[in-house]
């Protein structure tokens, strides 16, 4: 009888964990509206970059800028934390 209880529930939440994991440790939703564009604009000028374009790419923030002559590919979380800085040649 225990079996039949069992097997159903086992099955039930093996199939429900994909959708709980993906939520997992999400910060909220990622949108690019004027706020959120003036705060990473904010940030980057404060750390020297001159930033010409923001955009939402994979759910991150993707910011074009310039330092030093050198232009670059800034990447933010949805945190607004730099997660990777790269040198666009």
């Amino acid at each position: 009888m225990i079996r039949k209880f069992i097997l159903p529930a086992v099955l039930m939440s093996a199939l429900a964990a994909p959708a709980f994991a993906s939520d997992y440790g999400s910060s909220g939703s990622v949108e690019l509206n004027e706020a959120n564009r003036a705060k990473i604009n904010s940030m980057l000028t404060e750390q020297g970059y001159e930033v010409a374009k923001i955009k939402l790419e994979d759910g991150k923030y993707e910011a074009y800028a310039r330092k030093d002559g050198e232009r670059y590919e800034i990447y933010l979380d949805a945190g607004f934390k730099i997660m990777k800085i790269e040198r666009d040649d």
